[in-house]
């Protein structure tokens, strides 16, 4: 590989193993005629192959598929084939000298110190932001941002605004991988200096023959690409009954009541924060306007009336956790669509490429001393001030960069594309301690503290809202009050209120009763509704629902977390 290639991709290769997964059914483009053709002219440029069984255009990619893509899409296959050494992952298969390629060239850790999860699915945003970056577009400059890649692809012309717009909201299918992909060949690079093509063919890809037959150089060059529904999607899309809407007398209150069949083709549910910050608050129309969402209720109770407007309980978004305190009910939302409800203690794990093992107690809360350790992540800010004595190591890219003794007042930048785990000094001083080496690899992982009824598992796990108190579990009302819930409002105090609930058929039921209501009148309504586990989230004038068009609860204040429910 030429040191110029090399030099070019490097930063798009070092990302590509780090996809989320959003799971939405595939609905995009497909096996059109359209995208059969583009697909013959990628494979002529021997920049895309089939599987066994052909294009398989009307397939979801998964994470390796999205690897082995960019990979021939850029030329650098002939490299990653020829690659011979191990990985310490247990769950490889066919396309272990990709990974193994990157992995030992510092380019991934995987998603946890044994496992790569290739198969795991791939979005729209992941990989349009891969093909920004192989235009030499850097998001860790601040030139876009992951969330914003559709649009920006649409302002440099890959592809028009309204398939930006629906692709938020489906799931890529290898059809729109290769339309993609092949609107990106014809993009100018960020200097203006020529297109992916004309430096792919200057490499040596391909010829500028081929190119010029393929239609991505000379003159009439250039594609961009628009959003067509497959014919599954035509002929199908998500159940309307998948999401129903009732208004419910039980217990004394009202109710408006979504039920929803989080399983069903199309129908996704997902925990959103205000601008992936923690504190960041926006009105309540606001968030419902920019989220495409069927429907949206608030999520977690927090601090509305401090200057740092942080949650209470778990918050995770898209896999990741944002915000994590343990001890109080959460409701889980996994990659397969089910749910479920419980209490889980979760703690990040960090472990090093030299053997060093960290436990990390809670997620860009303030909670520091000498027994804590806590996650600071970019969601926190761009820096943490230390309020006690510790020591902070810092990773940037997956690698230890930094570590320090800290002091009270102390201030530590957060990497853009990393995080600092501050570890008190009585954690520092257990015999069992590991001292960070600068340089090593690290993987962050999550687990369970302990696995006991109220917990619920974290493989597979994409966003959680949390709140309290518990109102009904296995089916039975719960009359205990967990610490943080003793207050008056959460007594005998009437106030409009949210609730979350999961039925015997595994469906989502959410209350809002903005008319208010006692906590023992929402234990009734939720099993009254037919939960059998469920549990208060925030009310007062944080109580908010949106439904297909119409505000049933308004709050009386800006918000910072939200549950949305979503139909493609």
């Amino acid at each position: 590989m030429n040191k110029r290639k090399s030099r070019f991709f490097s930063l798009l290769l070092a990302c590509v193993l780090a996809l989320t997964a959003a799971v939405m059914p595939a609905a995009a483009t497909g096996s059109s005629a359209a995208s059969t053709d583009r697909a013959d002219k990628l494979a002529d440029l021997g920049l895309f192959r089939g599987t066994e069984q052909g294009y398989e255009l009307d397939s979801v990619p998964s994470r390796i598929q999205g690897l082995v893509m960019l990979i021939r899409l850029l030329g650098l296959e002939e490299a990653a084939l020829a690659y011979d050494e191990d990985t310490p992952f247990t769950d490889l298969g066919w396309g272990k000298s990709y990974v193994a390629y990157g992995y030992d060239n510092g380019l991934t850790q995987g998603t946890s110190a044994t496992t790569f999860e290739p198969e795991e699915e791939l979005d729209a945003k992941s990989y349009v932001t891969l093909l920004l970056r192989s235009l030499g577009y850097d998001d860790t400059a601040g030139d876009f941002t992951w969330k914003e890649a559709l649009p920006f692809a649409a302002q440099i012309g890959m592809m028009t605004e309204e398939a930006a717009a629906s692709l938020a909201a489906v799931t890529i299918n290898r059809g729109d991988m290769v339309d993609l992909s092949y609107a990106a060949l014809t993009c100018q690079v960020k200097d203006g200096s020529q297109t992916l093509a004309e430096r792919l063919e200057e490499d040596g890809v391909f010829t500028a023959a081929a190119g010029r037959e393929a239609g991505v150089l000379g003159s009439g060059a250039g594609w961009v690409y628009t959003y067509e529904a497959s014919e599954q999607e035509e002929n199908g899309g998500a159940d309307s009954s998948a999401v129903a809407y009732s208004q419910r007398t039980l217990a004394g209150v009202t109710a408006h009541v979504l039920t929803v069949d989080t399983k069903a083709a199309g129908v996704t549910v997902e925990t959103a924060l205000v601008d992936n910050t923690i504190g960041a608050t926006a009105p309540f129309q606001e968030i419902v306007s920019g989220s495409g969402a069927l429907a949206v209720v608030n999520g977690n109770f927090f601090a509305s009336y401090d200057a740092f407007k942080v949650p209470i309980g778990h918050v995770m978004v898209d896999g990741e956790l944002m915000y994590g305190n343990s001890g109080v009910s959460s409701l889980g939302i996994y990659a397969d669509g089910s749910v479920v409800i419980g209490r889980p203690g979760i703690f990040t794990q960090l472990l090093s490429s030299g053997g060093g093992n960290w436990s990390i107690y809670e997620v860009n809360t303030a909670n520091q001393g000498a027994d804590f350790s806590v996650l600071y992540t970019p969601a926190y800010g761009q820096s943490v001030t230390i309020t006690a004595a510790g020591s902070v190591m810092t990773v940037t890219g997956g690698v230890i960069t930094g570590y320090q003794s800290v002091a009270s007042g102390t201030v530590v930048a957060i990497p853009a594309d990393g995080y600092v785990a501050y570890m008190g000094t009585g954690y520092t001083a257990t015999d069992y301690y590991d001292v960070p080496s600068i340089g090593d690899r690290v993987t962050k992982s999550y687990y369970l503290k302990t696995d006991n009824g109220e917990a619920f598992p974290v493989e597979n796990l994409v966003g959680m809202v949390s709140g309290g108190p518990r109102l009904v579990q296995d089916g039975v009302i719960v009359t205990t009050l967990e610490a943080g819930f003793q207050e008056e409002r959460f007594t005998t105090a009437s106030s409009p209120r949210t609730a979350v609930g999961v039925d015997g058929s595994g469906k989502l039921l959410v209350a809002s009763v903005p008319g208010g209501a006692t906590i023992q009148q929402m234990r009734e309504l939720m099993l009254g509704l037919g939960c059998v586990d469920a549990f208060n989230l925030d009310g007062g004038a944080s109580c908010g629902m949106y439904y297909d068009g119409q505000y049933l609860a308004t709050p009386g204040r800006e918000l910072t977390v939200t549950l949305q429910i979503k139909v493609s």
